[in-house]
C-alpha cells in the first residue's frame, strides 16, 4: 500500500470535507481495494442521493480474478474479516470470499483454462471481473448491455 496520504475537496455548498487514503501499489494495483478513513463525517463525504433510476441502492458482490487465491488470502489476512472458501460453479472457479458488512467480496481462480476467468486473466491479468449492485425491491431492472462495453454488471435484490 502507499503511505496514506491526506485528501480533502469541497462541496459546492463550500463544506470542507477530509479523508486519509491508501491505495495500493504494483504488482497489486488492481487486485486489492484501497483504504480510506473519512476525517470528517461520512455522511458528509459520501452523497446523501440514494436513488437511481436504475434502483440500484449499492455495491452487493465484487469479484475479482486472480491466479493465486492462498497468496491473496495470505495478503488480507488481518486486514480483513477471515475469508471461507467458496465454489463459483458460474465461473467454473474457486476462491475466497470475504463479507465486509453488507458487501461480499470474491477472490476467484480459474479451475481449468475453458473457464472464463482462464480467459480474463490472460487478457486483463488479475483484476476486478464483475460487480453486482444491490436494487430495492424484488425485481431489478434491466441494464442497457450496449453501454456496458466489457463490464460485468448485474442487478439483484437487496437482502437487507
Amino acid at each position: 500500500m502507499s503511505d496514506p496520504r491526506q485528501g480533502a475537496r469541497a462541496r459546492p455548498d463550500g463544506y470542507q470535507v477530509r479523508w486519509v487514503s491508501s491505495i495500493p501499489v504494483a504488482p497489486f494495483s488492481r487486485l486489492i481495494p484501497f483504504v480510506i478513513k473519512d476525517e470528517t463525517p461520512r455522511e458528509e463525504r459520501v452523497p446523501r442521493e440514494t436513488v437511481h433510476r436504475n434502483g440500484a441502492t449499492g455495491v452487493g458482490t465484487l469479484t475479482v480474478a486472480t491466479r493465486d487465491v492462498a497468496a491473496v488470502r495470505r495478503l488480507l489476512a488481518g486486514v480483513l474479516p477471515p475469508g471461507h472458501d467458496i465454489v463459483r460453479q458460474d465461473l467454473d472457479a474457486t476462491g475466497v470470499r470475504f463479507k465486509i458488512g453488507s458487501q461480499t467480496l470474491d477472490y476467484v481462480a480459474p479451475r481449468t483454462p475453458a473457464g472464463p476467468l482462464h480467459d480474463w486473466l490472460q487478457s486483463e491479468g488479475p483484476s476486478p471481473y464483475s460487480v453486482t449492485l444491490t436494487v430495492a425491491g424484488a425485481k431489478p431492472a434491466a441494464l442497457d448491455a450496449a453501454k456496458l462495453r466489457r463490464a460485468r454488471v448485474s442487478l439483484a435484490p437487496s437482502l437487507a
